[in-house]
């Protein structure tokens, strides 16, 4: 079989120089890597070592609709949920699913969407 390592999830986006811009900003992300000759695509990452890809969807001959109905979802832990989606909202982010504790199992989690739709889910380190 046939060895499978992990690279950058992408993301496809309607402007890719903007959402980059927002995922550094908001999320803390920096550029690694940025190609504009022949397609768009921009690679980023955290100092954590989550990695994204940012690709054109026009140029995927990819037409978004509902973002919210993806089937794959990304998700994220922090420390601090409710200060986490804040900042989200505060940077042009939305939250889709408000910070919520999980009193069984002792976590918080909620949700959010970066400014062209995609959703996210997060939840803090307690979470099993």
């Amino acid at each position: 079989m046939t060895r499978i390592q992990p690279r950058e999830t992408v993301v496809l986006a309607g402007d890719v120089a903007s959402l980059a811009a927002w995922y550094r900003e908001t999320l803390g992300f920096r550029t690694v890597r940025e190609f504009t000759d022949g397609f768009h695509y921009v690679n980023l990452e955290t100092d954590t070592g989550i990695r994204l890809g940012i690709a054109s969807a026009a140029e995927m001959g990819v037409a978004p609709g509902d973002r919210s109905s993806n089937t794959v979802v990304l998700q994220f832990q922090v420390g601090d949920v409710k200060a986490f989606l804040a900042g989200v909202e505060a940077g042009g982010g939305r939250v889709t699913l408000t910070p919520t504790r999980n009193e069984k199992d002792g976590f918080w989690f909620g949700g959010f969407a970066d400014p062209e739709g995609n959703p996210f889910w997060v939840v803090d380190e307690n979470c099993p």
